[in-house]
């Protein structure tokens, strides 16, 4: 990058103390100092920590402005410094991702295809018949995008993503590598002693602002449409099984699983490795614990934790009491040996 810090603080909004003409090439941690970069710290617990910091601007909050920072270097005042710093973040990100519009010659793209303003289509990726892709979209390399997919504004599809037939995704979707979007849902019926397939004839539809991680599956609903809520993120590794539906800003971690026609409402938080039974409904604001086993519908703003899932404050006096069996065996033993109980 190559900012100057007068930009910098046009673009996160913080006020600027020092040389506005400094030029920032590199953004970098506390821990991780380097000549000519930008820092940030969330809050200023040890203020001496910061005399040997050799960056060239740190972000700190605006209640700073009434120590004296033993800092050499340029300071911007933030009400929120972690977001002034993601504002940075985000406009380094804009600046790396510098692409020329266009549809590489090695792309298939249908002629039915329709393609928006300022779209780029990388080499060896696929566009079937009747798909849509709006502005500024950036489809790269290896990207398959079925028929009649529908792909909104400034969305970006990372290398190996594919959509599947008749999905749609709205405005400013990620997608990272790997993520599959409308594979057939887990739909089988036992009959004659066979497992007979039964179609998935629904889509899959993501709202404005979700991303979804490298390598997660969403599955296509078996009729209608699976559907994952405006600004909605979900992690690497994550499977969500048909005709699921989320609410808006619900977070699921890596490697969760979510069966079918389950309902998630908004700002749900589903924590690693957790497995949410299906057809089932999560309330608004609930948090599902790491590894959690959710077998039954959950309260909003619930907390729960183990598998099977509790209640998080029950969870945590039962695991106390469990941590003590093995002391408790032995006194039960004792005491079993020296009254000659249980026979």
């Amino acid at each position: 990058m190559n900012l100057t810090l007068e930009q910098i603080a046009r673009i996160t909004g913080a006020r600027l103390k020092g040389d506005g003409k400094t030029v920032i090439t590199a953004l970098c941690g506390l821990d991780s100092p380097k000549e000519g970069a930008l820092s940030y710290a969330a809050k200023i617990d040890k203020p001496e920590a910061l005399a040997n910091l050799n960056a060239a601007a740190l972000i700190v909050p605006v209640a700073a402005e009434n120590m004296d920072l033993p800092f050499k270097g340029n300071l911007l005042y933030a009400e929120n410094p972690d977001w002034a710093f993601t504002l940075l973040l985000r406009a380094a990100d804009t600046l790396n991702k510098d692409i020329k519009p266009g549809v590489d010659a090695r792309a298939a793209v249908s002629p039915g295809a329709k393609l928006g303003k300022n779209v780029f289509i990388g080499a060896n990726a696929v566009v079937e018949d009747g798909a849509v892709i709006g502005d500024n979209t950036i489809i790269y390399p290896n990207v398959y995008i079925g028929r009649n997919v529908q792909i909104g504004q400034n969305c970006v599809l990372y290398p190996g993503a594919a959509v599947r037939e008749e999905c749609i995704l709205k405005n400013k979707v990620i997608l990272q590598p790997g993520a599959v979007i409308g594979s057939d849902g887990f739909g089988y019926i036992f009959h004659n002693g066979r497992h007979e397939k039964i179609p998935q004839i629904g889509n899959v539809i993501l709202e404005d602002d979700v991303e979804i991680g490298a390598n997660a599956t969403i599955d296509r609903a078996k009729i209608n449409s699976t559907i994952i809520g405006a600004n909605t993120k979900i992690d690497n590794l994550v499977q969500i099984g048909h005709n699921v539906k989320t609410g808006a800003a619900c977070v699921i971690v890596s490697q969760a699983g979510i069966a079918g026609s389950t309902e998630l409402g908004n700002g749900v938080i589903v924590a690693g490795q957790a497995g949410i039974n299906g057809h089932i409904k999560i309330g608004d604001g609930a948090a599902i614990g790491p590894q959690a086993g959710v077998m039954s519908d959950v309260q909003a703003h619930a907390k729960l934790m183990g598998s099977p899932a509790l209640e998080a404050g029950a969870f945590m006096r039962s695991y106390a009491i469990f941590k003590k069996m093995p002391e408790l065996y032995k006194e039960l033993m004792a005491i079993k040996k020296k009254f000659k109980f249980f026979g």
